[in-house]
């Protein structure tokens, strides 16, 4: 970021505002991790027994989708110059960047 600042949030602008464009690739590896999460989200609410090999293989594949998701989102927010920490969203659809839904942002009422 260009600015300095000593609250991220505090520079954090409102739900559904664009950021930027993604890339065809970026769109592309965003639907893949996200098809990725939902796949180990159902896994998980399943409550499935596993033995110890298969629940090292089944870590092993959540080590790695978390590697691959924040190594991802880190280039996606530097390419932006925007805090990681930040809740964005990619339509892979159409591509646009945005602040996903959140409850970190008040804004502040203008004083009469």
């Amino acid at each position: 970021m260009e600015e300095e600042v000593d609250n991220i949030y505090a520079i954090l602008p409102p739900p559904g505002t664009v950021l930027g464009e993604a890339t065809d690739e970026e769109m592309e590896k965003a639907a893949g991790l996200e098809v990725r999460h939902l796949a180990l989200m159902r896994l998980q609410d399943m409550n499935i027994q596993f033995d110890g090999s298969s629940y090292k293989e089944l870590l092993k594949d959540f080590h790695e989708f978390e590697t691959d998701s924040s190594k991802f989102w880190r280039g996606v927010c530097s390419r932006l110059s925007i805090p990681y920490e930040w809740p964005i969203r990619i339509d892979y659809a159409n591509g646009p960047i945005y602040i996903g839904d959140h409850d970190l942002y008040e804004e502040v009422e203008k004083e009469d």
